[in-house]
């Protein structure tokens, strides 16, 4: 696995002296798919649900695909889709900002 790794998850690393160095990323990329397809007169917009760490699955039903603006909690007629993937949490703020901005 290249670069920093989740958690405890990666080997620790050995320094010259011998000693044992353990290292904490506090950021996991939760991977993540999504699927834009545009023509003349549509949109398509597609995204999977899984939340992964590693080899580990943390949740099947994380959306990754969010509605900007609209009424009320569920952004009914909304005109805006927002796609994320990578680290979620980053994700859901981008949402909430985006979302107070255009409302």
């Amino acid at each position: 696995m290249s670069g920093p790794g989740y958690s405890f998850a990666q080997a620790p690393t050995t320094t010259p002296s011998g000693l044992r160095q353990h290292s904490f990323y506090p950021y996991t990329d939760n991977g993540g798919s999504t699927l834009g397809i545009a023509g003349d007169t549509f949109t398509i917009l597609a995204g999977d649900t899984r939340s992964t760490s590693g080899y580990n699955i943390n949740s099947r039903h994380v959306p990754k695909l969010f509605r900007i603006g609209g009424d009320g909690p569920e952004n009914k007629n909304s005109t805006i889709v927002l796609s994320v993937c990578g680290f979620a949490a980053d994700g859901n703020a981008l949402k909430e900002r985006l979302d107070t901005i255009v409302k």
